[in-house]
């Protein structure tokens, strides 16, 4: 348990609050949700998604690796290669692949997530595990269904929003912070922990603002 009264995944969505506004309200996002772009804007974004995935399931499987978080760092999660699928299904070929760009944003996330690879900074992982997930498991249910109402995209895309193997979301995402709630942190990793969340929710309100 954590040394604070609340539990950590109270403290994480209370400390973040702010952070995940900005960016869920962000010009693209707002846009995007709402119908006023287009379905390549949604592929674009899936493209540089697919780059801090990737690397924040290296890092997580590193961390999962040492012993720590184990039952929160679920491989059942990870999205990097349906999320490839997705974007070869949108495009008819994996050639999107070779020909990707890293925006600036995603390249300083990309290697925040590495350097916490480097680290095996579990608390650090956490944080940005916990931004992406439960983010997924949550708003993400959302936005597929407003791809395919707004632009079209055909289910055979959107497969990185149905978390197969996972039977009831809300029941699983209960169950995430309840393991959140029981990691053992000291005073300073639940800081360090909270700091990083609202690190990754900036890193992603950056790489919405190098979309729009």
């Amino acid at each position: 348990m954590t040394t604070a009264t609340k539990g950590l995944a109270a403290e994480l969505k209370e400390s973040t609050a702010k952070a995940h506004a900005e960016a869920e309200h962000s010009s693209f996002m707002s846009d995007l949700i709402e119908g006023r772009l287009d379905a390549g804007a949604f592929i674009r974004l899936q493209e540089q998604a697919w780059l801090f995935y990737s690397a924040l399931e290296e890092a997580t499987d590193v961390v999962r690796a040492q012993g720590f978080a184990t039952e929160l760092l679920d491989p059942k999660l990870n999205r990097s290669d349906i999320l490839a699928e997705d974007i070869d299904n949108f495009h008819g070929n994996d050639q999107w692949r070779n020909n990707i760009i890293a925006l600036p944003a995603v390249r300083d996330y990309v290697a925040r997530l590495n350097q916490i690879r480097d680290e095996a900074h579990g608390p650090a992982l956490v944080a940005h595990h916990y931004v992406r997930y439960l983010g997924d498991l949550s708003g993400g249910q959302v936005i597929a269904r407003m791809m395919s109402r707004h632009y079209g995209v055909e289910e055979k895309s959107l497969k990185f929003y149905s978390f197969e193997g996972i039977d009831k979301l809300k029941v699983y995402k209960d169950n995430y912070r309840q393991h959140l709630d029981d990691l053992l942190l000291s005073a300073d990793e639940v800081d360090q922990m909270l700091e990083e969340a609202s690190a990754a929710f900036s890193y992603n309100q950056r790489v919405f603002a190098e979309l729009a």
